[in-house]
């Protein structure tokens, strides 16, 4: 057994080892916090002992009070990770998912016992394998080789145990005549190809990883996921932190949501994810939000903004207007003034599961004429990628004339064939605007609506971007 302790009472452990003793848990996480002390610079680490240790030589009064106050001044408590409790049982994948800076990695650090912790305590039952950050336990002056040596008897194998285990172990890094020179020498991408192989191949109860196939390029990142998959079917342990919200659906089966180093919700992996991408999708308009309130701490009359509308709109969405006020542009002929994505019920949603039918709606308001007019949208993934979307010419649609005073409403009918995760629209609205001669932008509104999208049950997992339909035919040949 591997086992990282703070101290705690004789009473605890026993009862903890009694426990364990009669069910399943490989992972028993007790209330664990990890803090670390911020000095405010490096003479501070001199001057807190010692206006501390002045005051300890001073009888009570106000000169001891103000040294002992002083000494406070000098540094801060940062918590990385505060009362996190959880257990993983024997065979599970368990994920971990959280903004950066949540406490991720702290707590995957706790787990694999290379940092002590603050109080709480985690016992952890089995050889232990961990891929933490990249290089860790590798000495770069040594060859490939030497590191397999090295680690292998980390982990507490004999040398007769890791020649058995090396061929297999060069195989699955596959990184060539590279095994034989320093690892000083290797990319990020053959470091973790040989960390990885390491760890998959010594046959680990309980494997950690830590955002390490990100690195990878695509061939061996699915050969890893393959292999994970294999140890999962072998009863492995599995602790798994990610960024990518379809790797934790579709490798785990529960979850842990960290944020700020607290433990915002432990449950089925779906469940999780979805409350982690709303979270992204509520700070993402908080951005957004902030970014234009500096841009535009007051309006002023240089400002290019749209006409009043000759009547108020019942439509309008006032959100739109402030959380797209510095990502929209136009001249103001016309304005988009609500989006909302429904289902076929009419059901306003942030969020659908893959392929399900949803209906665009834009409602405009038209405060010139305007002609020839185009409108369209993107879908954009959380990294403001376009993977998709048209608009009315590119459908052969002909919008007629719209008149000063006018509002519309219109819809695009679309599907949803994309993978999990979480997107965002973008409206464009172009057209000839009065008596100009140009066809112009009248507005474009990027962020204008935000949904995530979530496999169905029993839904099989996909890496692609987007899944296209399509139709299989298997002919048989003479």
């Amino acid at each position: 057994m591997v086992s990282s302790l703070s101290p705690a009472s004789e009473t605890n452990r026993a009862a903890s080892a009694a426990s364990s003793a009669g069910d399943d848990v490989v992972i028993r996480v007790f209330h664990l916090t990890k803090d670390y002390r911020i000095w405010t610079n490096p003479a501070a680490r001199l001057k807190a002992p010692l206006c501390a240790g002045l005051a300890r030589l001073l009888p009570p009064g106000t000169l001891r009070d103000r040294l002992q106050a002083r000494s406070l001044t000098y540094s801060r408590d940062f918590h990385a990770l505060r009362d996190c409790s959880f257990e993983v049982r024997r065979g599970e994948t368990f994920g971990i998912v959280g903004h950066n800076g949540a406490g991720k990695s702290t707590l995957l650090q706790l787990v694999a016992g290379t940092l002590t912790p603050t109080s709480g305590h985690v016992e952890v039952h089995g050889r232990v394998a961990a891929l933490l950050e990249l290089g860790s336990g590798f000495d770069p002056n040594f060859t490939g080789v030497e590191n397999v040596f090295l680690n292998g008897s980390i982990l507490g194998l004999s040398e007769k145990e890791i020649r058995a285990r090396f061929q297999e172990i060069v195989d699955f890094a596959d990184i060539g005549d590279f095994i034989h020179q320093p690892v000083r020498t290797y990319s990020s991408g053959m470091v973790m190809r040989l960390a990885f192989a390491i760890s998959v191949c010594v046959d680990p109860q309980v494997l950690i990883v830590d955002e390490a196939l990100a690195v990878g390029d695509n061939y061996f990142v699915n050969k890893c996921f393959h292999r994970l998959n294999e140890l999962k079917a072998r009863g492995v342990t599995i602790l798994f932190v990610s960024h990518a919200a379809t790797t934790v659906t579709s490798l785990c089966s529960r979850a842990l949501l960290l944020d700020r180093g607290t433990t915002l919700m432990v449950g089925e992996a779906e469940q999780v994810v979805n409350h982690y991408n709303q979270l992204v999708r509520e700070r993402q308009s908080a951005d957004v939000q902030r970014v234009s309130e500096q841009a535009h701490p007051v309006e002023t009359a240089g400002t290019l903004a749209a006409p009043a509308p000759a009547k108020p709109s019942v439509v309008a969405d006032p959100e739109l207007e402030k959380n797209c006020k510095d990502t929209r542009f136009g001249n103001g002929a016309a304005r988009i003034v609500r989006v909302r994505l429904e289902d076929t019920a009419g059901h306003e949603r942030s969020e659908f599961t893959h392929g399900q039918n949803v209906v665009i709606k834009f409602y405009c308001e038209f405060h010139e004429d305007s002609d020839e007019l185009v409108i369209g949208y993107f879908c954009r993934t959380d990294t403001g990628i376009n993977i998709t979307g048209t608009n009315t010419q590119v459908e052969g649609i002909k919008i007629p004339r719209q008149p000063a005073g006018s509002r519309a409403l219109m819809l695009f009918h679309t599907t949803l064939p994309v993978r999990p995760g979480v997107y965002s629209i973008t409206m464009a609205l172009t057209g000839r605007r009065g008596r100009d001669i140009e066809i112009s932008t009248l507005d474009w509104v990027d962020l204008a609506a935000s949904f995530s999208v979530h496999l169905a049950p029993n839904q099989p997992a996909f890496e692609q971007q987007v899944l296209i339909p399509h139709d299989f035919e298997l002919q048989p040949l003479e």
